[in-house]
Parts: C-alpha cells; sequence; structure tokens
C-alpha cells in the first residue's frame, strides 16, 4: 500500500462585510481606517464617494460643500479636503482594488465586489436606492452644503439592504452626547425606526469585534479621536427581491398583485465604539 499524500483542509470563513458612510471616509482618518480594516473585513465605498472624487476641483473650490451646512467649523471643513485628497491620491496612485477596498456602483460593469457575491446585487442596490430616495422625498433635495452627506447615507443604507445575506454593517461617525447618527436620522425621516442598542444587548458583538480592532490596529485610530458608530439594518424583504425589471413584470403578470415595498418591514439597531 502506497504513502497517502498528507489531507489538506482549507476552511474558508466568511466574516462581516463593512459598509462606509461617506462621513466617515471623508474623515481625516476615513481612508486609514478603511485600509486597515480592509485586512480583516471586506470593507465597501458607496458611490457618492466616487461622485466627490469625479469632481475634486469643484469641492476643492467650494470645499465647504462637504459639509452639513455652510456654516459648518473651517476645521472639519479642512479635514474633509484633506482626506478627499488622500482618497484621490489612493486612487490614482496606488487604485484602491490593491488596498482590497471594494465598490458598488449603479451596475455591474461599474462596480468592484466580490466573486462570491451574486451577479444582482448592483441591480437591487440601485432599486433600493431609488426606493429610500421616494421614501425620503424632498428630504433627499440638494442643498448648498451636505448633499454628498445626505446622498451618502442613503447608498450605504441600500448597500446594506442589497448586500443583507451577506451579514453587512455600515460604519459612520458618532454624534457628541450620544445622539443617534446622521445615518440613523436619514432612516427615522425615511419611516425606518432605528433603535439605539445598550451596552450589555451590543457585548457579543463587541466582543467579536474587539480581536479585529486590534489587530487591524484600529484600536489606534480611536485613541486620537475616531468616534465610530455602527448601525445593523434589517431588511427580510431585500432577501428575495426580484433581480431585474423583466422577473418583476413576469411575477406581475402571474400575481397581479403590487409587490411589497422591500423597506416596509426594515428596522435599523446602532451602537458605539469601542
Amino acid at each position: 500500500m502506497g504513502v497517502l499524500p498528507p489531507l489538506q483542509v482549507t476552511v474558508d470563513v466568511r466574516g462581516w462585510s463593512a459598509i462606509l458612510d461617506v462621513r466617515l471616509a471623508l474623515h481625516r482618518q476615513g481612508l486609514l481606517l478603511a485600509t486597515r480594516l480592509a485586512e480583516e473585513l471586506r470593507v465597501f465605498l458607496v458611490p457618492t464617494l466616487w461622485e466627490v472624487l469625479d469632481n475634486t476641483a469643484y469641492f476643492d473650490r467650494y470645499p465647504e460643500r462637504l459639509g452639513e451646512t455652510s456654516a459648518e467649523v473651517s476645521e472639519v471643513i479642512s479635514e474633509s479636503s484633506l482626506a478627499l485628497s488622500q482618497w484621490e491620491r489612493a486612487r490614482l496612485e496606488l487604485g484602491l482594488s490593491s488596498l482590497r477596498i471594494f465598490w458598488a456602483g449603479d451596475t455591474q460593469h461599474e462596480s468592484s465586489l466580490p466573486k462570491d457575491m451574486d451577479a444582482g446585487l448592483s441591480d437591487r442596490f440601485a432599486r433600493l436606492a431609488e426606493g429610500l430616495t421616494l421614501r425620503l422625498g424632498n428630504d433627499l433635495a440638494e442643498p448648498e452644503a451636505g448633499w454628498p452627506l445626505q446622498e451618502g447615507s442613503r447608498d450605504a443604507a441600500a448597500l446594506a439592504a442589497a448586500m443583507t445575506r451577506y451579514r453587512p454593517v455600515i460604519l459612520t461617525l458618532a454624534e457628541s452626547q450620544g445622539e443617534a447618527p446622521a445615518l440613523c436620522d436619514l432612516l427615522s425621516t425615511s419611516g425606518i425606526p432605528c433603535r439605539r442598542i445598550s451596552a450589555t444587548e451590543s457585548q457579543p458583538v463587541r466582543d467579536y469585534l474587539a480581536p479585529i480592532l486590534a489587530r487591524s490596529a484600529v484600536v489606534e485610530l480611536a485613541w486620537d479621536g475616531l468616534q465610530l458608530a455602527i448601525v445593523h439594518l434589517v431588511t427580510p424583504l431585500a432577501l428575495l427581491m426580484p433581480a431585474t425589471s423583466e422577473v418583476e413584470e413576469t411575477l406581475y403578470q402571474q400575481f397581479p398583485e403590487p409587490l411589497p415595498d422591500p423597506w416596509s418591514k426594515a428596522s435599523a439597531y446602532w451602537y458605539t465604539l469601542p
């Protein structure tokens, strides 16, 4: 009997996916956070950040329009401009794919997604973003300042819903004095309740994230003043929504009832780190 070759077993364990809200991406530590987390988690950017990067000359001229209001504190505006220049250099000189950072676009060919993700994700994302826009109505108008932040929050929520089977969480900036993140305000305005989770309730998640934050040295960024909030979005009706309008038409012919709004049973939960 010949000698049997050694048995090799590869276990592919996929953890959570982290979606960066534009508010966090445009923080002075946003790019560093993304690159460090990408060593441990799958990190995703939203299309709004690309819109900003494609118009850097405009935002260099009007940096206040990266803030919530034109009266935004000058230091915050300066940090956003600095972060924008860092992202632009990373995109042009390194390539975000080389940093293991993924992104979603309105179509599949405009996206860079992991190979194991289904081909219908981009279509679901675009339709979920449109549905959230309809829910927000005039509340998502483009003001003189802050529209990238509003649209970025909408995109982050829509991408989380589209990726619901891949265990997504949204990373955003924590607000002062324990207030809900701006992303939660947008969700609440659209009719999606967003509840703060107590320290006891979130402890299992914190225990899971603690070694990830330690290995990726994200804890250093927290020491340096970065205050993170995590938002979990539960959207059960987004899991099996039709992938294309053609499928939707076929379903309508078989069942002539309006298809359910994928946002109708959604809920959100948030807490801060560390």
